[in-house]
């Protein structure tokens, strides 16, 4: 899909070298509100990158060069299967190009892939009270919960987030139930 410039796609190999940085530069908003410990802490590994190329999927935002030619990515949404369902691992927007809507498109892209995958849902963990995080998906129909022992991939992802020391400021699990398209149906 392509808009104002922007064209959201699923990423290729090559792309996976790139993300890290967009991730980095898009956490330095972080600083704005005091969470240096976003800024600063760990982004995604490239095997984590790779295994949400092989196993869901990674879409990118990419601005188009004026000459019908797109360039690098400016931003990028990861998913992957967790317990049945699929998790927005990750959603990030290079700092020049955020409050552009390029997020919200990378969003309508993640939950319309999770959609004609035949996912029942699509999960996250967020800050809850960071202005950009939880409010903007509670806007967007998800809902805050607290994830059960049915769901023990979730579950290792929040204990994983609170061992790379995000559990020092308010996070979240949120989900949003996808309707199923008939196409994901006929599989």
């Amino acid at each position: 899909m392509t808009e104002a410039g922007i064209t959201i796609g699923r990423a290729t190999g090559d792309d996976l070298g790139i993300l890290a940085g967009i991730e980095r530069d898009g956490a330095q908003l972080y600083r704005a509100i005091g969470y240096d410990f976003c800024a600063d802490g760990p982004v995604r590994e490239p095997h984590e990158h790779a295994r949400a190329l092989n196993e869901g999927t990674i879409l990118v935002a990419r601005t188009d060069t004026g000459h019908g030619e797109a360039e690098g990515p400016v931003a990028f949404a990861m998913l992957w299967p967790c317990d049945g369902r699929a998790h927005l691992a990750e959603l990030s927007v290079r700092l020049a190009w955020q409050n552009r809507g390029v997020g919200r498109r990378l969003l309508d892209g993640a939950e319309a892939w999770a959609r004609t995958a035949g996912y029942p849902e699509i999960t996250l963990t967020t800050f809850r009270d960071v202005a950009w995080n939880a409010p903007v998906y509670a806007r967007r129909g998800y809902r805050v919960f607290v994830p059960g022992l049915e769901r023990p991939a979730l579950r290792a992802v929040i204990a994983e987030e609170a061992g790379a020391g995000f559990h020092v400021r308010p996070r979240v699990v949120m989900a949003k139930r996808l309707s199923v398209s008939a196409s994901a149906c006929d599989r």
